[in-house]
């Protein structure tokens, strides 16, 4: 498949044949280049080695002095703390739905659109496998030297993913001495404590050196239920009060029966209406508010000159090599045992069970129900746990030098490898619950089944063993049958012996790799000289291997626990390209042209998967005069599909959605005040309204009773994701195209000595992405025009739940866009005083436009908004303020992190949707260290110094805030000690 270039391509590839051209002609030129006294490096954004770092390219920098001033242990977090990141990219304060992993989404159009480089080399994705993303923990900052992020699009200069922009980590290659660093943090709670050291050794020699790095952290888990605003899900009301809610599936029981709903209740008592206004139960405080994970890491730097060869000059070989272990946890609530309505699988409670006889409830004659729909939290086994357990394995390898005629070149070789394991306990088989909550009987002292005269099991009567029978009346060997209706902590509880048969062996294990290879050759240097300087130019070839799995064990792949059901992913791709850049001096020394720079890039793309892509990008530098300097850009970018997004398996997931054919949806239904009841009166007639609409039978055509259906207050709806090989008809990806605009200027007045300032405005316009649809647009869609009904999957008549919904899918697909523009600005200046020396910074971002495209091109804008279903924060303004005061041997900063109110839309089967503003947030970090000689300094500092709590945030997902965004952990203190020689 042959990707038409547009314009911009077409205008990068004359401006580059022109260059080579004209090169041909004036080759001489290239034979006469003079040794420069001044170093040239290698900037983020262009492959052209240059002596100002300051190019067309907005590119933001932060060193290790920086980095110091901050309590961050790995790059992700020190990332997320950028003005420029947005969106929903997790972290370590990701429970639910999180992997133990931190990632940066820049301008909050996604982790996998923004590329991660370390020394200007790709590195392997990480995570569970199959990953489209690095995971940014495996990064530790100890290694670090400094860090460049280009804001701007970057695929002509290095491929696929570089959308957003590009993350360059650049690491201590060149350290000589010893390092040592000792920390320690704690929350003013006693919780979330951390730990770690880092080791950093290296020895130089005239030829060549070496720099090894080894490293530990230990970071502590918090809990939801010791903060006051994540104790309790709430839900909230237009009137700004809140309820404390939670889950339908309670401890005490939610039992469906032919006479309706009920419950025992948080009191534990007689059977009466289920009430989802106080019978929910409460999840939140034995989740994680911050997970604990463990890092160890290894790491090697190395070059050695070999001498002389030839026309290749001196050739200078490098290595880098580097081992990285994380272990994390995850703990959910104990499973909500629900078999039918979360699992789509029927477990209907016998009214032949002993246990449903002699504690379930019971119709008007005394009789047990046949409970089709029951839902009990199995708080017995004390949560859901997942270990995770993933090794990271990156090397690059090569060789770079001088030719006699002054070009640079290198030839490297970069492999990477991460494996994980992940396992899972707390979970259930269905298969065995069935068993258990099926008929029983009792055996006699002999063995045998006691019956009565008709030969039929005896339900209740004394027995020395109570057993499971089968469809047949026969014993189930092994079986232990199942009490849910007793109370936990009591001698009526779940009993150990009921949990090991139908969860204790059957703990889950899941394997993931992601692996990748480059071999990249690059030559630059000067072509020939024009009045306003000297042409540069850079050309290269690449060629990359990328490949992930991900297997599940045989109980997530039949999907018989409640852990999930998810196929196994396996595949790959490889590309081959080409690429070149020019950098041509128009104007130089000129009235109003101080300097004047033209920049081009071109980058052609062979995937073995979808074919061939191109990419361009043009570029000018004005220099007015020496303090001024104007830059913009005009780039394109693109991301070709990953191994997930074209083979991941069908994967089951549990997604918050509405779907408008339930009558939940429309409010309560249950009530006992005169105020209550006319709400439940209200929401009855809304919902007749809405069946006598054309739309209802779009409700209908997928299964839904023409009277309506009650799920019974589902709000986690079962959603089978995964790549596009799952759909039935065959969906064939293309690679995802985005058009980058910057324009900005570099301002450092002569007239105020040591100020500078950068202002830089920039748009992308993203088209054909590669997303789902999601589950709740699928629903919309679906009941509003008709669209998508055939990917809603529902029990149909006669079943025990007729229009639930058993599960929805939303594979990859090709869909919509993101448009979206805003302005990064920084604002720096120092000055000396008699009571030390001060530093002052501002940096910030004002989003002005984003408005994400969905299918039908309905656009959705969420400027100032916090947007669930993954989509996140988007601030309209984020800010910090950085004040830094160095007397004598102290140092001390102070960091005021600002992040704009935004607004949200509550909306659950409570409440009919409405808007609220979240409230904007402010966070202030303190920092001082002291240098008590020359190999000792000791830091202490103070995170978020006035213990500001997280803004609610009720729409997003766990914690009633959003974790991506705000620092929920509340007052930390750290302590650090420094030792070098």
């Amino acid at each position: 498949m042959i990707y038409k270039n547009n314009l911009l391509a077409n205008s990068v590839r004359l401006a580059l044949v022109s260059g080579a051209l004209t090169a041909a002609f004036t080759a001489p030129a290239v034979f006469a280049a003079e040794e420069d006294s001044v170093e040239r490096i290698e900037v983020t954004g262009s492959r052209i080695k240059r002596t100002d770092i300051e190019g067309a390219n907005p590119v933001t920098s932060i060193d290790a002095a920086s980095i110091e001033k901050m309590s961050v242990n790995n790059v992700g977090d020190l990332l997320q703390n950028l003005t420029s990141s947005a969106g929903a990219a997790t972290n370590t304060q990701t429970n639910n739905g999180g992997d133990s992993s931190t990632r940066f989404s820049l301008r909050g159009i996604g982790s996998e659109r923004t590329l991660v480089l370390i020394n200007g080399r790709r590195v392997v994705a990480g995570g569970s496998g199959a990953n489209s993303s690095v995971d940014l923990n495996t990064i530790p900052t100890a290694i670090v030297k400094r860090v460049e992020i280009l804001k701007d699009g970057a695929s002509a200069t290095y491929g696929s993913d570089a959308i957003a922009g590009v993350v360059n980590i650049i690491t201590k290659n060149d350290f000589e001495g010893f390092d040592l660093k000792l920390n320690y943090s704690s929350s003013d709670k006693g919780d979330a404590a951390t730990k770690g050291v880092d080791v950093t050794f290296g020895a130089a020699s005239d030829r060549g050196n070496v720099v090894f790095a080894l490293g530990y952290s230990d970071q502590g888990e918090a809990f939801q239920g010791d903060r006051s605003f994540s104790e309790y899900e709430l839900r909230a009301y237009e009137d700004g009060t809140t309820q404390e809610g939670g889950s339908s599936a309670p401890p005490w029981v939610n039992a469906n029966t032919a006479d309706g709903r009920v419950t025992r209740g948080p009191e534990y008592g007689d059977w009466r209406t289920y009430d989802s206004g106080i019978d929910s139960y409460n999840y939140n405080p034995v989740n994680y508010l911050q997970t604990p994970s463990k890092r160890r890491y290894a790491s090697v730097f190395a070059n050695y000159t070999l001498g002389e060869f030839g026309f290749l000059g001196e050739v200078n070989s490098f290595g880098e090599a580097s081992y990285v272990q994380t272990t994390g946890n995850r703990l959910l609530a104990p499973e909500p045992l629900a078999p039918l309505i979360f699992s789509g699988l029927p477990a209907p409670y016998s009214a032949s069970n002993y246990y449903n006889q002699k504690m379930g409830p019971k119709d008007s004659n005394g009789n047990a129900y046949v409970i089709d729909d029951w839902r009990r939290r199995m708080l017995e086994t004390g949560g859901r746990v997942n270990e995770r357990d993933y090794k990271t394995f990156r090397t690059a390898v090569g060789f770079n030098g001088i030719l006699e005629n002054g070009w640079d070149w290198e030839v490297s070789y970069v492999w990477g490898q991460s494996d994980s394991v992940e396992k899972g306990a707390g979970y259930f088989n269905i298969d065995r619950v069935a068993e258990a909550v099926g008929p029983t009987g009792w055996l006699d002292t002999n063995g045998n089944l006691i019956v009565d005269n008709n030969g039929d099991a005896i339900v209740d009567t004394n027995g020395s063993q109570l057993v499971c029978l089968n469809e047949e009346a026969a014993v189930i060997d092994g079986c232990v049958p199942l009490n849910i209706f007793g109370t936990p902590g009591s001698e009526n509880q779940v009993s150990p012996e009921m949990l090991q048969y139908i969860s204790g062996d059957y703990n889950t294990t899941e394997t993931g790799q992601n692996k990748q290879e480059v071999l990249s050759a690059v030559i630059s240097g000067d072509l020939f000289d024009v009045p306003a300087g000297t042409v540069g130019f850079a050309a290269g070839w690449e060629k990359r291997t990328e490949s992930g799995s991900y297997t599940p064990d045989s109980l997530i792949l039949q999907g018989i626990t409640t852990a999930g059901t998810a196929a196994a992913t396996k595949g790959g791709y490889d590309v081959q390209e080409f690429f070149g850049e020019l950098i041509v001096p128009i104007l130089a020394e000129a009235p109003f042209a101080h300097m004047l720079d033209f920049e081009a890039a071109l980058r052609y793309s062979d995937y073995s998967t979808f074919g061939t892509n191109t990419s361009g990008k043009l570029g000018i530098k004005w220099m007015p005069v020496e303090s001024l300097m104007v830059r913009a850009t005009l780039s394109e970018a693109f991301r070709a599909p990953t191994t997930s997004d074209l083979y991941g398996g069908s994967e089951r997931g549990y997604p918050e959605a509405t779907d408008s054919c339930d009558r939940d949806t429309y409010g309560p239904t249950t009530g006992k005040t005169a105020e209550e009841l006319a709400a439940v009166a209200a929401a009855d007639a809304r919902y007749l309204a809405a069946r006598g609409t054309p739309n209802w039978a779009n409700c209908v055509a997928t299964g839904v009773p023409n009277g309506g259906f009650n799920s019974g207050n589902v709000e986690q709806i079962p959603t089978n994701g995964g790549g596009s090989d799952n759909w039935s008809n065959p969906v064939n990806l293309s690679p995802e195209t985005a058009n980058t605009l910057t324009v900005g200027f570099v301002f450092n007045p002569e007239s105020i000595e040591n100020l500078s300032m950068s202002v830089d405005y920039w748009k992308i316009e993203l088209e054909n992405a590669i997303s789902t649809i999601s589950t709740n647009t699928r629903l919309e869609d679906c009941y509003n025009s008709g669209l998508y009904c055939d990917s809603i999957n529902r029990f149909g008549a006669g079943t025990a739940a007729p229009g639930g919904i058993i599960s929805v899918d939303d594979f990859t697909v090709n869909v919509g866009g993101i448009n979206t523009a805003g302005i990064d600005y920084d604002f720096r200046y120092t000055f000396e005083t008699d009571f030390g020396d001060w530093k002052f910074g501002l940096d910030g971002t004002y989003l002005l436009e984003y408005d994400k495209i969905l299918a039908g091109n309905r656009v959705v804008d969420h400027v100032g908004r916090f947007e669930a279903n993954h989509d996140g924060m988007f601030a309209e303004l984020k800010t910090n303020f950085t004040i830094n005061w160095s007397i004598s041997d102290f140092d001390s900063s102070l960091i005021t992190r600002y992040i704009s109110g935004v607004t949200e839309t509550e909306a659950g089967w409570w409440t009919e949707p409405f808007e609220r503003d979240v409230d904007a947030n402010i966070v202030v970090d303190f920092q001082t260290n002291y240098i008590v000689s020359d190999h000792l300094v000791l830091t202490a500092g103070v995170d978020n110094l006035f213990d500001e709590q997280p803004p609610f945030v009720y729409s997003a997902f766990g914690a009633n805030t959003d974790v991506s965004t705000y620092d929920v952990i509340g007052r930390s203190i750290y302590l650090r000690a420094g030792i070098r020689f």
